[in-house]
């Protein structure tokens, strides 16, 4: 009797571990990430030095960058910031935004934004931004504002002001915010005029005699000349130089800016929750191709872009060379958190393949920009003039200012690239409106220099 009962008690004994098992809570979801934008304004990819700069103007991004994943040929969709940005946030092509009614800038009603799809999924939402142009009110540049769609909110006091004051602005936020958040932080610096803060202990620029605007770090008078029947100056290489040494203070300035936010991130415990991006809207032109600062061309000096994404849970330390486009951002976003594509009208790709060292198939980036169109594969830069008709090719690694036009002795990847171009215009409904686009791409240009946002 006494074995009968032992049995029972162990049958019961192993029935209620059995019962212990099976009610186990089950693993906890993981926390939804957080998300960071940081765009610098402005901040042309070959004068970082993860893209190759020989000078010292980022020596925390270089070190961040080696322990996050970079994308050596990542390209803005345009190279202004209005229809860049609109881009970045939106994942469409810059021609919908030039199709904006006069006065308006901001993200159209017919577009989702990032900070829309996050908000509506629980997401806090703020910007600080110290642009003329991404902000939520009117300035004399964006009459109608418009971009704090989907912002719980919007930061724009440190209007066209040093980067000091945008990072304070951000840590104030960082304060109160509550998790998941995302956060786009927009940097004026390097734009010009190019002034770091007088208190700025100067690494690159020297003693300089010559013009004052030169030595004031701004290149209004020389584009003034390019462009608007402004007075005929001699400009010089040293002149230039000195531009391009005050040009470089800034991005340094920027570079102390942005270690102290990783920093906090960092103490915060942040860090690691985080998928943190660094980008920027454009580069910049100083005179490579008879041009000054930006918005009139489609070279590399003013739409290769550095791109830098650190993610929790992937790999870094690595380098992509594939040919990628800010407009990639969102979709890549969304896949890691794990967001539905509802249909949101995305023209841009989720880098996730190229991120986890998954096959892909060929990888292009286009950009719009005025009258040009371009298409870039990684190693080749196939440029059209919509006005003439004409092609430029570049093979953007040997050559990356584009001095030398391989199409004038023709070449064979000028007609892959062209193929790849013409399917582009057909997708975002310009290959039969073409004439039609360029008029109003013009139309936006006459619009943008009656507001003096461009010479």
């Amino acid at each position: 009797m006494f074995r009968v009962w032992a049995s029972l008690l162990v049958v019961i004994a192993f029935a209620g571990l059995a019962c212990d098992r099976t009610t186990d809570p089950m693993p906890a979801e993981p926390e939804p990430l957080n998300v960071i934008i940081v765009v610098v304004d402005t901040l042309r990819a070959d004068h970082v030095g993860t893209f190759g700069y020989d000078r010292s103007t980022t020596p925390f991004i270089d070190r961040f960058a080696s322990d996050a994943v970079v994308f050596e040929r990542a390209r803005s969709q345009a190279a202004c910031t209005f229809p860049s940005v609109n881009s970045l946030l939106t994942s469409r092509y810059p021609g919908i935004f030039i199709r904006h009614p006069k006065g308006q800038l901001g993200i159209p009603s017919s577009c989702t934004s990032i900070a829309e799809i996050l908000q509506d999924r629980g997401w806090s939402t703020t910007a600080v931004s110290a642009s003329h142009i991404v902000r939520a009110t009117p300035t004399e540049y964006n009459p109608g504002g418009g971009f704090d769609r989907g912002f719980d909110t919007f930061v724009e006091g440190c209007r066209w002001r040093h980067g000091s004051c945008l990072s304070n602005m951000a840590n104030a936020e960082l304060d109160q915010i509550e998790e998941p958040f995302f956060l786009y932080l927009h940097y004026m610096e390097p734009h010009s005029p190019y002034r770091p803060p007088t208190n700025w202990k100067y690494r690159f620029a020297g003693d300089y005699e010559g013009h004052d605007f030169i030595r004031e770090g701004n290149p209004n008078p020389i584009a003034e000349m390019l462009f608007d029947d402004g007075p005929e100056l001699d400009i010089t290489d040293r002149d230039m130089g000195h531009m391009v040494d005050l040009y470089d203070e800034e991005i340094r300035f920027f570079d102390g800016l942005f270690r102290r936010l990783i920093g906090r991130l960092e103490r915060q415990g942040l860090l690691e929750r985080s998928i943190i991006v660094l980008t920027s809207d454009h580069g910049e032109e100083f005179l490579e191709h008879n041009h000054i600062k930006h918005c009139r061309g489609i070279w590399d000096t003013v739409t290769h872009v550095p791109l830098i994404m650190r993610i929790p849970g992937v790999d870094g330390g690595r380098r992509i060379t594939s040919a990628v486009g800010n407009i990639d951002l969102v979709p890549t976003i969304v896949d890691y958190l794990g967001v539905e594509d509802d249909d949101f009208g995305f023209e841009g790709v989720s880098l996730r393949p190229l991120l986890e060292g998954r096959e892909t198939g060929p990888q292009y980036a286009f950009a719009d920009q005025g009258k040009y169109r371009s298409v870039d594969d990684g190693k080749y830069h196939l440029i059209l003039d919509g006005v003439t008709g004409s092609l430029q090719l570049f093979d953007v690694l040997a050559d990356p200012l584009e001095q030398h036009d391989l199409n004038k002795g023709g070449h064979p990847q000028v007609s892959l690239l062209e193929s790849a171009l013409n399917q582009w215009l057909e997708d975002v409904g310009q290959r039969v409106r073409f004439e039609k686009a360029l008029a109003e791409s013009a139309a936006k240009e006459d619009e943008l220099r009656a507001l003096g946002y461009i010479e």
